[in-house]
């Protein structure tokens, strides 16, 4: 075994009273980050004392601990007991030696960097925040033990930064108006009771920065492009495209690669990759649906592990869950498509839906009907080309207007 791993690994064991239990799996992954470029997961199956090997790994034994750990960030990400009995050492004796075994994992400070939002028995939850603030963050804090202070469940938050934005929070409505309205977007949804298709004006969630910058509500999509391109050709491709076998969540990394990829710089999506993407999908199309030209706009292109990932969208269509779409993976390197999906498969779940009535309320009357029930709240949110904290507004709200009859319906019950 490596011996960084081994060491990451020997301080698991300590950290989570493991001395006594036996390694039976571990394996390295790579995965967007939420900060930009890369993060590397070490995940590992412990088994406890005296249990013999499982033939099956789907079947581990009642006590096994089940770990994550962020390698880029030097942190343990999630830790769980399989069954209601631990096997473990103590790590604590109480809510307050719980609460600083966390901060010894994360480096949060009480009362600083988070607030407890539940607490009982035998475990806490909680939120991280910055000047009473909530910060967005992909995971969140929760800490669940036995009662002899044995860990059940363990999951843990990572703060990328300690570089805030600081100042009071100034935005209002009122004040960003233009920008509030350009988020009310018709939506068409399947209302399957009725076995029919609605539309609907909903505000899309996004963040928007006190300079106005609006940030996409999931953090990995700042490293993403968004070109918007109406893809057109005159003449078709002859090539014939057959799917590659791509691993869902990317492959199994060994050490080397591990600690190779976490000391390349990230440079997301260039110039460079842009016009190869342009180009490659702009043949795919042409081969796959000849007769569609200047019908798709390459919408975003992304970076995920060992792959490019385009999304395309069909243009003229109301945005919901049955828009057209095609995900196309292409070779990070050659920028060859490797794979495909198409959208259109799930149309078929439900084929004999009446098509929606005829819109009659515009986009204008549609925001003038729901203004009242729509929020901002301030969040730090992290800003990847800055590496800070930005203070901004999250817009939102949990209603929407029938295109048709005007009336504000709560989207949770749709």
């Amino acid at each position: 075994m490596d011996k960084r791993i081994e060491a990451v690994l020997e301080e698991l064991k300590k950290t989570l009273g493991l001395q006594q239990f036996v390694l039976h799996t571990h394996s390295l992954s790579q995965e967007v980050s939420a900060f930009g470029g890369f993060d590397i997961l070490l995940t590992a199956d412990w088994l406890p004392p005296a249990t013999a090997t499982p033939e099956d790994d789907d079947m581990l034994p009642d006590g096994t601990v089940s770990t994550r750990y962020s390698l880029r960030f030097q942190q343990l990400l999630f830790a769980v007991t399989q069954g209601e009995r631990s096997f473990a050492d103590s790590v604590a004796s109480s809510e307050e030696q719980f609460i600083q075994w966390m901060e010894q994992q994360t480096g949060f400070r009480g009362g600083e960097d988070f607030v407890l939002t539940n607490r009982h028995e035998n475990g806490i939850e909680g939120a991280s925040v910055h000047n009473n603030i909530p910060i967005h963050t992909d995971g969140f804090l929760e800490i669940e033990w036995d009662s002899l202070g044995r860990i059940m469940t363990c999951h843990l938050p990572i703060i990328a930064s300690n570089q805030f934005e600081e100042g009071p929070f100034t935005l209002t409505l009122e004040a960003i108006e233009p920008l509030v309205r350009q988020q009310l977007t018709p939506i068409r949804l399947p209302i399957e009771d009725e076995a029919r298709f609605a539309d609907y004006y909903a505000i899309d969630e996004v963040f928007i920065a006190q300079d106005g910058t609006i940030l996409p509500y999931f953090t990995e999509e700042q490293s993403a492009r968004f070109p918007r391109t109406v893809l057109q050709w005159a003449s078709t491709s002859k090539r014939q495209f057959e799917r590659q076998a791509i691993q869902p969540f990317g492959t199994e990394l060994t050490a080397e690669e591990a600690f190779t990829v976490l000391n390349q710089p990230f440079s997301g999506v260039t110039d460079e990759d842009l016009q190869g993407c342009i180009q490659s999908t702009t043949s795919f199309l042409s081969s796959v649906l000849p007769k569609e030209s200047g019908e798709w706009e390459l919408y975003r292109i992304m970076r995920r592990p060992g792959i490019i990932e385009v999304v395309c969208r069909k243009l003229g269509e109301t945005a919901g869950p049955l828009r057209r779409k095609l995900l196309i993976l292409l070779n990070k390197d050659t920028y060859e498509v490797m794979n495909f999906m198409d959208s259109s498969d799930m149309s078929q779940l439900f084929e004999g839906f009446t098509q929606p009535l005829t819109e009659a309320v515009s986009q204008v009357e549609a925001f003038e009907i729901m203004v009242s029930s729509i929020t901002i709240d301030p969040k730090y949110v992290f800003h990847q080309a800055s590496g800070t904290y930005k203070l901004s507004g999250l817009l939102d709200s949990e209603d929407c207007v029938d295109a048709v009859t005007g009336e504000l319906k709560q989207l949770n019950d749709l």
